[in-house]
């Protein structure tokens, strides 16, 4: 969220994580691409929303915060570890987040 930044309204820069499914399918482009090394470069990066590490769904503030939309706390970083399965041809290739995903260390 970047409303302080560019001065606008509490709320009115808020992007939806899609679930996850936006960040699932790069994954799925770069397998495509015979890419086989990919970084994830934004742990952290609250204020822009591409933060994978655990978070709430409940805020004390609801109104200007996006969260990850009732899914498990570590919904990001769980997407992050299985990725790599379908990168390397562990798990079937998929555009979009298979309904029954095999987690590491679930």
């Amino acid at each position: 969220m970047w409303d302080n930044l560019r001065r606008m309204p509490p709320g009115k820069t808020m992007i939806p994580r899609r679930r996850g499914e936006f960040y699932w399918r790069q994954f799925a482009i770069f397998k495509e691409l015979g890419i086989r090394t990919v970084v994830v470069g934004m742990f952290d990066e609250v204020d822009e929303g591409t933060a994978i590490y655990k978070v709430s769904n409940d805020t004390a503030v609801r109104k200007y915060f996006v969260t990850y939309e009732g899914l498990p706390s570590d919904w990001y970083l769980k997407l992050t570890g299985a990725a790599p399965q379908m990168m390397r041809g562990e798990i079937p290739w998929s555009a979009t987040i298979p309904e029954k995903l095999a987690f590491p260390r679930d």
